[in-house]
């Protein structure tokens, strides 16, 4: 059975390897997807110019976990670079406590905040627990999606601090430019704001590749297949007309050296300063440590990233000033597998 396994993956990898695409493949409106042309591969030329760009990422893990609560430690970063020189860092950390609470006789999840910096500017909010944007499937938002939501609110609030206070020239955040959660758009739109006004440039860089061509392959596969250039940005991917999506779209493979091709967008009404930037983040991504891939996001990730030994050390300490509550009843709700999973070894 295994081995029967084994071949369809190779038969499924083999037949793949037959590049015939010719467009890339949007789920969502508001995209019209340009043909797969080898003209539109650009080299990329490294660059130091001494502009200083601000890297941006963000953790979170959950200490504690019932059906109807939730607590998780939440952490984002920035980490300025000068060239290969980090300049300075700063990380904010927070708790993000959720509750289930019933609202007009629905029930929503509520997030309150302590230990939480003033600069980030979050209010305490609230989300459907039938938000379609969280939700999987048709099933109830699970409660933990909730610090999800906003540990990516609050690295676009870091980024505004970096705007507003012109500590940078480029913004680099993890992932995308696209609201793709309630009310994360206005914080996209406030962070668009503060980038025009300062003239700072916004960008974004996805470590993981999805978007397919029209024939079921990854588009970032299909590409790094037919470059005849050993490090590239491609361009144009698509015609971006998506109100909650305001991004030029490219895939760059920032070294020679380097087995991956990212998807990386920059603010639209940036895209004339695309080339440049790209030529400048590739001179940030030379580190052997992870080549082609920017060192300031793995030094943002390290600074943000919770460890399972922080965790595990805030969720003994939390247990035990809970013991006298009788707790269990809801941590019963959801610990099954937990119990499962020590009875398997």
């Amino acid at each position: 059975m295994f081995d029967e396994a084994i071949s369809k993956i190779l038969e499924f990898i083999d037949e793949k390897s037959i590049f015939t695409e010719t467009y890339p493949k949007f789920s969502g409106e508001g995209y019209r997807a340009h043909k797969i042309d080898i003209k539109n591969f650009h080299e990329i030329k490294k660059s130091h110019t001494g502009k200083k760009i601000a890297f941006i990422d963000g953790g979170n893990a959950e200490i504690i976990k019932s059906a109807n609560f939730s607590l998780s430690l939440t952490r984002c970063c920035y980490a300025i670079y000068e060239g290969n020189k980090k300049l300075k860092s700063k990380r904010f950390e927070f708790f993000t406590f959720t509750m289930a609470v019933n609202d007009d006789n629905k029930i929503h999840y509520k997030a309150a905040f302590f230990n939480l910096d003033d600069a980030l500017g979050l209010k305490e909010t609230s989300f459907s627990s039938l938000d379609h944007t969280m939700m999987l499937g048709v099933n109830r938002a699970e409660i933990s999606t909730v610090a999800n939501a906003i540990r990516r609110f609050a690295e676009l609030r870091a980024a505004k601090i970096i705007a507003d206070g012109e500590l940078a020239d480029i913004i680099v955040l993890d992932g995308n430019l696209q609201a793709t959660l309630t009310n994360e758009n206005k914080y996209l739109e406030d962070l668009h704001e503060s980038c025009e006004k300062n003239k700072v440039i916004l960008t974004a860089l996805s470590k993981i590749n999805s978007l397919f061509t029209e024939n079921g392959n990854l588009l970032s596969a299909v590409l790094a297949s037919v470059s005849p250039l050993q490090s590239w940005f491609y361009c144009p991917i698509a015609d971006i007309e998506n109100k909650n999506h305001k991004a030029e779209m490219f895939f760059v493979k920032f070294h020679e050296k380097s087995r991956h091709v990212f998807r990386f967008e920059i603010f639209n009404i940036q895209k004339m300063k695309a080339e440049e930037t790209i030529n400048e983040l590739a001179g940030n991504c030379t580190d052997p440590i992870f080549v082609g891939y920017p060192y300031g996001l793995v030094e943002a990730d390290r600074i943000a990233r919770v460890s399972n030994q922080e965790k595990e050390s805030l969720k003994t300490m939390l247990l035990v000033k809970l013991k006298s509550r009788n707790i269990e009843k809801y941590l019963n709700s959801v610990n099954v597998h937990e119990i499962l999973d020590r009875i398997s070894f």
